[in-house]
């Protein structure tokens, strides 16, 4: 992309400690990730702009359920439990995290390959829409899911040029990670000062759990 713009816009709903239900996969178990990450990381201090990810909070957004205060406890148990059932007849993956992409908002590292994680968001939204009727479909996802692990958040409008030059000077080998996991979180997108994603889990949910995979 030629232009940035920021990620920090107020999106339907939100409200500062408003929380929200939704799928992740989180990285807290997975420090070559972090490692790269933080490669990248560094090769953009000397940029204004953006809100650096800290390694703890490295994750990649599947599919939300809803607002906490519009989710009652035994929808959301059902919710959990048909999502169970249907990630179970999955296999585990192993995503290769690589060289970063501008996202319009955001620094990101997209995983190869991509085509389970698509399975994965198709089971998760049939799981919810068992449910409810109907998944519901964030703002970024109205045009298809696009998978993806943020590095930093762009919080000023700007030419995306002094990030591509910033990142194309870093030198780094591929990682993989193991996925055989899918978190239910509550999720708080917290504003000033922090800019950041902070959450706490729910439940998990584990892939080949009804295959013996």
């Amino acid at each position: 992309m030629d232009e940035v713009r920021s990620h920090w816009w107020p999106r339907e709903g939100w409200r500062p400690g408003r929380l929200v239900y939704t799928w992740h996969l989180t990285f807290e178990h997975a420090p070559q990730l972090h490692r790269l990450a933080e490669r990248y990381q560094q090769a953009l201090v000397t940029i204004d702009g953006h809100n650096p990810v800290p390694a703890r909070w490295l994750h990649l957004t599947v599919q939300g359920v809803g607002w906490v205060d519009e989710v009652p406890d035994e929808r959301l148990d059902q919710i959990t439990q048909a999502v169970a059932v249907r990630l179970g007849k999955l296999a585990p993956v192993e995503l290769t995290f690589d060289r970063p992409v501008i996202l319009g908002e955001a620094v990101v590292l997209a995983p190869t390959p991509a085509e389970p994680l698509h399975e994965m968001w198709g089971e998760i939204r049939n799981g919810i829409a068992e449910l409810t009727g109907e998944a519901p479909t964030a703002a970024e996802q109205v045009k298809g899911f696009r998978p993806h692990v943020s590095l930093t958040y762009i919080n000023t409008p700007g030419p995306a040029q002094p990030y591509v030059e910033a990142l194309s000077g870093v030198e780094a080998e591929p990682v993989q990670v193991d996925v055989d996991r899918v978190a239910l979180i509550v999720q708080n997108r917290v504003l000033e000062p922090e800019w950041v994603y902070r959450w706490s889990t729910h439940a998990v949910v584990l892939l080949g759990a009804d295959t013996g995979i």
